[in-house]
This record gives structure tokens, C-alpha cells and sequence, in this order.
């Protein structure tokens, strides 16, 4: 019923660097506002659109945002049919001023005033029937009262103009010349009908993991079985759903779980398994210390992560992949060396040199030392192990 309209698309890091932003910077793949205060103005002004033909009738705006109400816009819709203009007594182009780095925005914005075709607030979503021209345009003011993450996601120019006006016999649209009501009533269908077609081109998007939006992103996982969603981030969300036929292949394996909490935490974790510290507990010295520590049950799985981590959401996930007949023993390292317990060096512990302390009332004595002095009044060079927590002031 319409002709394939083409369209400029504004929704990443790459086009809002093509353009001129304040009181703004770039988060992800939108532009957020950003200011030393709470609030205040966040002004964006797009790279100039060349339509490649005079008296090109431009068709329709569309701003997306996040956290953002429409009524916290104001939009300037800049047009011209030639690439000149008029500035400091001196004549040049349209993208010679824009691409000037020593011209300020407030001059620019300034020096583009007879361009303006239109201003509104409060529209997020505009026909530009009227607007005519082959450069276009915008400049986007954001109201911020503070919201975080307030910003722009997605911007699209359509054009050329378009109206279901055009399949209607001749007399009316002669009767509807001057005043444009019928335009603008069957404009309001259109606009649906547009929008529906859209979503239907752009269905395979929401199938794919990688460019899927967050609800689509969470009904993909239950198509999966993935069972709170919500305690992952979309992007470690993303990963799971691409990783997860082959985390269900090796359920019940090492690597498994190794996996599934490298996912969430970022980083591998250790795991250590029962039979193997019973084995090396026969055959060391002091082996029952390594019972005591991971026990002498030899189905029973310790893993050993970093702090920071939520031990609770990570539990839950070691038990899905973990076999039913092994019993999990979570562990959260601590960053320094206590006798008889987790301790590794390289990873909570360091190698250092011993110190003896002095009580002179600004020496600092270190929580954890192994070794002592043979002369009480010299540093001895003699490598030590410590902890690297912070240091204790003596008193």
C-alpha cells in the first residue's frame, strides 16, 4: 500500500560521535545525560542528513528514549535546499560550520536560526509533510531532574513523504489543499500501520541473543529453562542463552560448573574434589589438616571463589549443574593467611619479606607473618609469607 520508504538512523556509540553533544556523553549504545548537577539542559545536535536530491519532502520523526518522559524534550528540525550559508561576514557550507571544533554549540545553534523549520516540546514522534528541503537536521534539548540513565536509544529521519492522502481519488485531495485535515486524520492510521510493518521486517531481531531487547532477551531464556533471569545483567544474560546448549551438555561436570559460575562472576572459579584430597592426604605429611579443611567425604565439591560475589545467587547456580549424589561447599576466600584454612598464594596471599615490628608509634605491623628474626634490631632479607590485608597500627 506505500512505497519502501528510506530512513537515517541515529542508536549507536559510532552516529552520536558524528554529532555535537553537551551536558551529555555515551553510555552503551545511547546518550545519556550527564552534568556536575542533578539537573539541568543536555543538548544533542545530529549530523546533517543529505537526502541526495532538491525539494525532497521529508515523511516522519521518531525519538526513542530511556528513563526520559517525551514531555522532558524540546526538538529543533533545521532544513535548507542549498549547502550555504552566511557566517562572520564570510560565506561557506553548512558542514563547514558544523565540523568547526574551534566554533562553540551555542554559536552554531545560533548561526543555524533562519534554518529552522520547526520547534516543539513534549513530541517524541512527528510527520514532517511540510518540512522541505535536501539537508535536514535536529537538535535535541533534554530536561534532566536528575534520573539516572535519562537519555536518548534511538533516532530515525524518514523519508521521502508519504501519505495514504495519495491513493485517494482527486477530489479530495482537492478538497483537502488548503486545511490538511484528512492528511492528518488518516495520518494517525498510517502511522500504526507503519509502525506494525516495522516490527514485522524487524521480527529475526528479537530471536537473536545479541540484539534482542531485555524482555525479549528474558523470554528467550524461558524458552531455555533458564530460571531467575533477573539476577543476571543483559549482558551476562546474552552470554548464557549463547552458551546454554552447551552448558546443559557438560551439566554435571567440573567444567560445567567452572563455566556457569564464570559466566555470572567473571572469573574461574577453583574447584577442588573430594577423592582427590583424600588421595593426597594419605600421601603427605599433615594430611589430616587437608581433611579437616575440605572434608573426607569424596563427593563432596569445594568451590572456592573471590569476594564480592553474591554467595547465595552463585549456591544456586553451582547446585543446578552439579550432580545429585555431590554436596557442594561454597567457600569465599579471604584476603589474607590464617593457619589451617583457605589460604593460596598468588591468589589471596602474597610473597614478601619479614619485618620485625617497632614500637615507635608509627610502625605498622602486618595482620599475618611466618618467620622470625635471628637479629631482633636489623631487617632480615629472608623471604616470608604474608597477608595482603591492611596493615595494623600498633598502639
Amino acid at each position: 500500500m506505500r512505497e519502501k520508504l528510506k530512513y537515517f538512523i541515529i542508536n549507536k556509540a559510532y552516529d552520536y560521535n558524528r554529532g555535537i553533544y553537551e551536558n551529555m556523553k555515551i553510555r552503551g549504545s545511547g546518550l545519556c545525560f550527564h552534568s556536575d548537577n542533578p539537573s539541568g539542559v543536555g543538548r544533542f545536535m545530529t549530523r546533517i542528513f543529505d537526502a541526495g536530491e532538491l525539494e525532497n519532502s521529508w515523511h516522519r520523526l521518531i525519538i526513542r528514549t530511556q528513563d526520559c518522559d517525551p514531555s522532558d524534550l524540546r526538538v529543533t528540525v533545521y532544513a535548507s535546499e542549498k549547502n550555504e550559508m552566511h557566517f562572520r561576514d564570510a560565506d561557506i557550507t553548512l558542514y563547514d560550520l558544523f565540523d568547526n571544533p574551534g566554533i562553540s554549540l551555542e554559536e552554531k545553534i545560533n548561526a543555524y536560526k533562519p534554518f529552522i523549520v520547526r520547534q516543539t516540546s513534549g513530541v517524541s514522534d512527528m510527520l514532517l509533510h511540510d518540512v522541505r528541503g535536501q539537508y535536514l537536521w535536529l537538535l535535541i534539548e533534554q530536561y534532566s531532574s536528575g534520573a539516572s540513565g535519562a537519555g536518548l536509544v534511538d533516532i530515525r529521519v524518514f523519508l521521502p513523504a508519504v501519505s495514504w492522502i495519495d491513493h485517494l481519488p482527486a477530489i479530495f485531495r482537492s478538497s483537502d489543499s488548503e486545511s490538511h485535515f484528512l492528511e492528518r486524520y488518516l495520518g494517525i492510521f498510517q502511522t500504526f500501520y507503519e509502525e506494525l510493518d516495522w516490527e514485522i521486517e524487524d521480527m529475526c531481531t528479537r530471536f537473536d541473543p545479541e540484539s534482542a531487547e531485555h524482555d525479549f532477551l528474558k523470554w528467550i531464556a524461558s524458552w531455555l529453562h533458564i530460571r531467575d533471569a533477573g539476577i543476571w545483567t543483559d549482558e551476562q544474560l546474552r552470554r548464557l542463552v549463547m552458551n546454554a546448549v552447551r552448558l546443559y551438555r557438560i551439566r554435571g561436570t567440573k567444567e560445567g560448573l567452572s563455566d556457569i559460575i564464570e559466566l555470572y562472576t567473571g572469573e574461574k572459579p577453583f574447584i577442588i574434589e573430594g577423592f582427590n584430597i583424600k588421595e593426597m592426604a594419605d600421601s603427605i605429611p599433615n594430611g589430616k589438616m587437608l581433611l579437616e579443611m575440605y572434608g573426607g567425604n569424596p563427593y563432596t565439591v569445594t568451590v572456592l571463589v573471590k569476594p564480592g560475589n553474591d554467595l547465595e545467587v552463585i549456591r544456586r547456580l553451582a547446585q543446578e549443574m552439579m550432580p545429585i549424589t555431590a554436596e557442594l561447599n561454597l567457600v569465599e576466600l579471604d584476603p589474607y593467611i590464617f593457619l589451617n584454612n583457605y589460604a593460596y598464594l598468588g591468589v589471596n596471599s602474597s610473597l614478601g619479606f619479614y619485618r620485625p615490628a617497632v614500637l615507635d608509634g608509627s610502625s605498622q605491623l602486618m595482620l599475618s607473618t611466618l618467620g622470625s628474626s635471628r637479629d631482633s634490631g636489623t631487617e632480615n632479607d629472608e623471604n616470608t609469607v604474608s597477608g595482603n590485608s591492611d596493615d595494623i597500627k600498633d598502639k
